[in-house]
């Protein structure tokens, strides 16, 4: 979830009666096709987006003041691919971001809590250099043969004929008929012969190769170390700098995310771990990977490969369900605005897809080359926005709570007890927002999981866990900075008037608005146990 942007309506444009973002015929519906039928293609959609935008650094994106406009345009959390650049160029992005951070918190009167992850590259296996007197590319055509080798006398002169490849056992691990895909399946290859180096592989879909391309080989997974000394290179970079979330690529059990919690430390265990599932060995270990980490992501371009291109939209709706029931935030990566690197205007069906993603159930959507390397990062930050919203207004969120209700087990713990009657109430009452007043985020986490259509406003002291709150949807992390005053019961009175008139100056309360509370009885974290309605006035404004 954002902060409110330029780009969003303010409740004031509207009549009084008037409720964007609601579609209360849908949203109360008694049946799925009663839900379908009852959408309106001309209701507005809300003001407010509840689903987090992670968009992807690049050579794009250096500039602060592109980084400053994507903060403004919806932008939650910002992410390195560590497989890409050096060490300094990435500690450099770190410093900058954190900059414009600091000069879009003061443009904004309050401490706005961009998120920083950091991908590591992991089992990521890349081709060579492509040598000089070939130029940029060279051009591997259909029919003919190239061979795949791991004699590093070819790192730095790919050519037609010879491919490099990064794995130094790759050779040994493969088999006869074997399958492998390059550069995001542009480029298919059939294995022929084996020799200890090389590969001779027949091409059966050429293209265009360019240097340090990925290499993918469905259905084959390759004995490797979890981590590499490249990526304990970059786990200890994250650790100095004390980012926010830790991706680990190409996590194939539960393994991968406890060696990675051993090798972070003392140091690094405020750092959430996200689990990025890549092949089919992950999505069948799935469930073990989820109890252990702190979110994960779904990367559609090698798990497509690898279980199937007509497999994966069961799979993406299948762990986006199961990571959902475990209230484990999940995100989805790959080709969700792809066109958008060269072209202002995306594709009617990346449109539907983002929307698609939301209906099942995505608490946050990954925006890659498009933004790292595209022409327009801003304008592609601002288009997400924009659809997340329309998507939002068509979830049932009828069901999908009373689905929730049904999984929760009995009894419940206080704070999902009154998690329960906090998303109740604030769908009864229309509320236009849910105030959590929160020390850990847990409170905040469990309301998220419940998914109310209104926005989530977790006030917390700890700038490092409103960060970190991005990961869910709906949640919008507020810093509150004033000192703890004597008396509990006066804290949370000026920490919930804090958040209320900040909303009303962004727009999306207005005066008499209903607005539900949910906090502890007494100072700390664990203690939450009571949920009211309240309406916000006149007096909540000055």
């Amino acid at each position: 979830m954002v902060w409110p942007t330029e780009f969003d309506k303010k409740l004031d444009e509207y009549d009084a009666m008037d409720l964007p973002g609601q579609q209360l015929p849908a949203a109360q519906a008694r049946s799925p096709l009663d839900h379908v039928l009852n959408l309106d293609v001309s209701s507005p959609a809300a003001c407010q987006r509840l689903t987090g935008i992670i968009a992807t650094m690049g050579k794009s994106t250096k500039d602060i003041d592109v980084m400053e406009k994507m903060m403004s345009a919806g932008m939650n959390i910002a992410l390195l691919n560590l497989c890409f650049g050096t060490k300094e160029e990435h500690v450099e992005t770190i410093k900058t971001l954190r900059q414009a951070a600091k000069n879009y918190s003061i443009k904004m009167g309050k401490v706005y809590p961009l998120a920083i992850a950091a991908r590591l590259p992991g089992r990521k296996i890349r081709t060579g250099s492509i040598a000089d007197s070939y130029g940029e590319t060279v051009e591997l055509i259909a029919g003919e043969v190239v061979r795949l080798t791991t004699d590093e006398t070819y790192k730095d002169r790919c050519s037609t004929y010879t491919v490099y490849v990064d794995f130094m056992h790759f050779a040994e691990q493969m088999s006869k008929g074997n399958y492998v895909l390059l550069d995001n399946e542009t480029i298919q290859l059939k294995v022929e012969m084996i020799s200890s180096t090389t590969l001779t592989c027949k091409i059966e879909r050429g293209g265009l190769l360019g240097s340090y391309k990925d290499v993918f080989v469905p259905n084959v997974t390759f004995e490797m170390p979890n981590y590499t000394e490249n990526d304990k290179m970059y786990i200890e970079m994250a650790v100095r700098n004390q980012l926010d979330i830790l991706v680990a690529s190409f996590v194939n059990s539960a393994n991968a995310i406890t060696e990675l919690r051993h090798l972070m430390g003392d140091k690094g265990k405020k750092i959430a771990i996200v689990a990025n599932i890549q092949t089919i060995e992950g999505f069948r270990n799935f469930d073990d990977i989820l109890s252990i980490s702190n979110g994960i992501m779904v990367t559609r371009q090698e798990l497509g490969s690898d279980i199937t291109p007509k497999k994966l939209i069961i799979a993406q709706k299948n762990m986006i369900a199961r990571a959902n029931k475990a209230n484990i935030p999940v995100c989805v990566s790959a080709h969700l605005l792809s066109s958008m690197r060269y072209n202002e205007t995306p594709l009617r069906s990346e449109l539907c897809d983002i929307t698609n993603c939301i209906l099942d159930g995505a608490d946050a959507l990954v925006l890659s080359a498009e933004t790292a390397v595209g022409r327009y990062p801003v304008a592609t930050v601002s288009c997400m926005a924009t659809i997340c919203k329309e998507a939002e207004a068509c979830l049932w969120t009828k069901q999908i709570f009373e689905d929730f209700i049904d999984t929760t087990p009995l009894p419940c713990d206080q704070t999902t007890g009154t998690a329960l009657a906090a998303v109740m109430a604030a769908q009864r009452s229309l509320a236009a927002a849910i105030v959590v007043v929160t020390s850990s985020g847990n409170s905040a986490q469990v309301v998220a999981k419940y998914r109310p259509r209104c926005p989530i406003i977790a006030v917390t002291r700890y700038a490092a866990i409103a960060r970190q709150l991005h990961l869910w949807r709906g949640i919008i992390p507020l810093v509150y900075e004033a000192e703890p005053a004597i008396d509990w019961h006066q804290d949370l009175e000026s920490r919930v008037n804090f958040c209320i008139k900040w909303a009303m100056e962004q727009g999306f309360i207005r005066i008499g608005d209903p607005i539900v509370l949910v906090a502890g009885w007494r100072q700390g974290s664990g203690f939450t146990n009571t949920m009211r309605i309240i309406y916000a006035t006149a007096d909540m404004a000055n």
